[in-house]
């Protein structure tokens, strides 16, 4: 497998637990698709956001997106920021200085400018910017808004030297946004098996799609619109847990340890105040198989998360990953730790 490939899905599997961090509702979806376009939207967003019928659309990590060739995409996400009330400038002002900030600690980050705009009608800011990402130089496009005390950024990516090529596409990308007071819903193509047995109190979300059982508490609620495993504890506390799969092709070095250490650097690089508590000999699947769990810290948007990611690899890598604020990370802990043990890898056929 390609190093720089390969680094690249890293970075997508690892950076997607992490942008994982608000629960969602389901409601039915009544916007209009225009002529041309098509949804690029994941589930439980109050956007929506619709892209080229010629372009692939890439939800499957849990963030609304799509591409038309390599390197050159766009995506959409909900930002988790808070707005200091003590500060005089407004909240959209805070927001862009913080992510401003943010964007610095960036491989040879240069801002080129930034102005005012409008998002579907609102407030927005618009900035434009170079950085060096996995090597390559980059050129990036992003406009950031306000909606509803709600905070979103718009993400445009392609190599310098083809980014103008593709602005008047971007241009009708970002015209035909709309922002709803309901959550869209993707289908769901995910069929949950009903003849499997699962441990007392606990409820299979999983389906026969995936080489193992995912089984999380009862009271826990399942994110059906989402490409990965995703759940969640409930709409007034969106503390979450995640499942990813990462195959590491023919490397027959490939461990964990290696996983985590290519996370690691992707963390250190991109998020703020990334700290590393600990990092434990543990088990999956009742002690079945061998994993290893980190603890660590970052910020995002101003807020500071706690996670514990447990790595396990058989055959290839499965990455479950807990996401909370430090004042609930305890509260839930035991959940977390008997998903972990209930977890299942099952075998062909069964």
């Amino acid at each position: 497998m390609n190093v720089k490939n390969k680094s690249a899905r890293v970075l997508c599997v690892c950076l997607a637990a992490i942008l994982l961090i608000c629960g969602f509702s389901s409601c039915a979806a009544t916007s209009e698709v225009p002529d041309g376009y098509q949804y690029a939207t994941c589930g439980g967003e109050y956007f929506r956001l619709f892209v080229p019928t010629q372009w692939t659309v890439n939800t499957e990590s849990g963030i609304s997106g799509a591409y038309s060739a390599r390197n050159i995409s766009v995506t959409m996400t909900e930002v988790a920021f808070v707005h200091d009330e003590t500060k005089e400038a407004a909240p959209l002002e805070q927001y862009l200085e913080g992510h401003l900030a943010e964007l610095a600690k960036m491989k040879d980050f240069k801002k080129e400018k930034t102005f005012d705009t409008t998002m579907s009608g609102y407030r927005a800011k618009d900035i434009t910017y170079i950085a060096t990402v996995a090597g390559q130089n980059l050129r990036f496009r992003q406009v950031l808004t306000r909606v509803e005390g709600r905070y979103y950024l718009f993400t445009y990516t392609a190599p310098a030297d083809s980014f103008e090529a593709y602005l008047t596409i971007v241009d009708g990308i970002l015209e035909e946004i709309t922002f709803e007071s309901f959550p869209f819903e993707a289908e769901d193509k995910r069929k949950i098996p009903d003849d499997v047995q699962p441990p007392e109190g606990m409820k299979l979300v999983s389906d026969n799609e995936v080489a193992y059982r995912f089984y999380v508490p009862e009271s826990w609620h399942r994110e059906p619109n989402v490409g990965q495993n995703f759940v969640y504890v409930s709409e007034d506390d969106r503390c979450n847990v995640s499942v990813l799969g990462y195959d590491s092709g023919n490397d027959a070095t490939y461990t964990a340890e290696t996983y985590w250490n290519e996370c690691r650097d992707h963390y250190t690089a991109t998020l703020e105040n990334f700290m590393l508590i600990s990092e434990t000999e543990t088990t999956m699947d009742g002690g079945a198989k061998a994993s290893k769990t980190y603890e660590y810290t970052y910020t995002l948007g101003g807020v500071q998360y706690h996670v514990r990611q447990t790595i396990c690899f058989v055959g290839m890598i499965y990455n479950m990953t807990y996401t909370a604020t430090p004042e609930h990370f305890n509260t839930h802990l035991e959940d977390v730790v008997a998903m972990e043990q209930a977890f299942h890898y099952r075998s062909l056929g069964e």
